[in-house]
C-alpha cells in the first residue's frame, strides 16, 4: 500500500513499517497495569499492545508491522564470547511465580491477536530480537522502518530509511539521523564505540574499567562529531599515551582492562562480536525465515481479522472507554487498512 501525500519528486514512497522488540512493549506494558488484575491476569498489557500500534499508525501513517520476539537460547552466541552478558538481566523487576505465569500468558495471548489481525511476528532460535531488526532494516532498502525499542543499543541501525523510538522508563522520544545530537553527545555512527569503552549496565557490559562515557569524549572528542572505528581510537589511544605516558586510562584501553579482567589485544575483538549489530547475528535458517517475513504475503486462511480480534476482546474482558461507532472506528481503522493491505499483497501474488 502506498501512502497518499502530495509528493514533489518522482521517487516511490516507501512503505511505512513499524519495527517492535515484542519482549519490550509486552513487559512495559505488564508494569503499566499490575493494578488493574482481572480473573484472566492483567489483560490490559493485551489493549496497551495494540493501542500503541493504533498510536503509531495514526502518528507516523504505518502500515505494516512487524513484531519480534526473543527466541530460544538467544544469549548463548555472545555469551560464548563474554560469559557476562545480560547475567544481570531481569524484566524491570523481579517477578513473583504469579506474575511471571501471567506475563507467559498474555504473551501468548498477544501473539494470537496479532496472528488474527495480520501482523507479521518473528522468533529466531539462537538469535536475540535485536540480532533480527537489525537484518530486517539493513535489507529493506523498500521501506521506511521506525524501531520501537528501550534499547539505545538499535541506535546503530540509524539511517536515511530507518528512525528508533526509544521508550525508555522517563521518555518516549524518536530518534532520527538528523536529531540524534539534540539527544546524545556524540555522532550516531559511534554508538557502538562509546558501549565498547563506556560499557553498558544494563547488558552487564563493564567497558574499560574506570572509563565512563564523559571521559571516552574528554579523550577522543572526534567521536562527537565524527565516524571512527575501532581501528581509530586503538591509533588514537597510542597517540596519547605518547603524548601523555601517566595518563591511566588511555593505558587501561590500550590494555584491556575490565573488572572481569585484563582482555588485551583481544578486547575490542570481543566487544565487537558483543555490540556490533553489523552484521547481526542470524543463523542461515533465520535468514531464511526473516527473507519470508519481509516478503512473503500473509495467508488470510484461519485469520479472523478485527471480529475475531473483537470476539477476543470480549473473552478476556477488555472494554474501550466508549462504545459509540466513532470509539469502534478510531480503534480498529489501523488494523483495517494493515489487514486490507495484506490481503490485497496476497491477492497480487497469486495473479504473479
Amino acid at each position: 500500500m502506498m501512502i497518499h501525500r502530495k509528493i514533489e519528486s518522482k521517487k516511490p514512497v516507501k512503505i511505512k513499517t513499524l519495527l517492535i522488540d515484542g519482549e519490550v512493549l509486552l513487559k512495559i506494558g505488564f508494569h503499566a497495569t499490575r493494578n488493574t488484575i482481572t480473573e484472566r491476569g492483567r489483560v490490559k498489557t493485551i489493549y496497551h499492545f495494540l493501542d500503541t500500534i493504533r498510536k503509531f499508525y495514526q502518528e507516523y501513517y504505518i502500515t505494516k508491522v512487524v513484531v519480534f520476539w526473543e527466541g530460544a537460547n538467544s544469549r548463548a552466541f555472545r555469551q560464548g564470547y563474554y560469559p557476562y552478558y545480560k547475567q544481570n538481566r531481569d524484566p524491570f523487576i523481579q517477578l513473583t511465580e504469579d506474575e511471571y505465569a501471567d506475563l507467559q500468558a498474555q504473551r501468548q495471548r498477544i501473539k494470537k491477536y496479532l496472528e488474527e489481525l495480520y501482523i507479521r511476528q518473528v522468533q529466531e532460535d539462537a538469535s536475540e530480537a535485536d540480532d533480527c531488526i537489525a537484518y530486517y532494516s539493513q535489507h529493506s532498502p523498500n521501506e521506511h522502518k521506525i524501531i520501537f525499542t528501550n534499547d539505545k543499543d538499535l541506535l546503530q541501525l540509524l539511517s536515511e530509511d530507518t528512525d528508533v523510538y526509544l521508550a525508555d522508563r522517563t521518555r518516549k522520544f524518536l530518534v532520527t539521523t538528523e536529531n540524534f545530537h539534540k539527544h546524545f553527545p556524540y555522532h550516531y555512527s559511534n554508538v557502538a564505540i562509546i558501549k565498547m569503552i563506556g560499557g553498558d549496565q544494563a547488558d552487564n557490559i563493564s567497558g574499560i574499567e574506570g572509563v565512563a562515557e564523559i571521559t571516552v569524549l574528554k579523550l577522543f572528542p572526534e567521536l562527537k562529531n565524527e565516524p571512527k572505528n575501532v581501528e581509530w581510537v586503538r591509533s588514537r589511544a597510542k597517540e596519547l599515551l605518547a603524548e601523555q605516558p601517566d595518563n591511566t586510562a588511555v593505558y587501561k584501553i590500550l590494555e584491556g582492562r575490565t573488572k572481569w579482567g585484563i582482555y588485551a589485544n583481544d578486547y575490542f575483538a570481543v566487544m565487537n562480536e558483543i555490540i556490533s549489530l553489523n552484521p547481526p547475528h542470524v543463523t542461515p535458517d533465520g535468514v531464511a525465515d526473516l527473507e519470508e517475513i519481509k516478503e512473503s504475503p500473509i495467508d488470510p486462511e484461519n485469520r479472523g481479522g478485527v471480529q475475531k480480534a473483537l470476539k477476543m476482546f470480549m473473552e478476556d474482558g477488555i472494554r474501550l472507554n466508549s462504545y459509540n461507532d466513532d470509539a469502534f472506528t478510531d480503534f480498529w481503522l489501523p488494523f483495517q487498512t494493515i489487514i486490507k493491505k495484506e490481503q490485497d499483497y496476497f491477492k497480487q501474488c497469486l495473479l504473479t
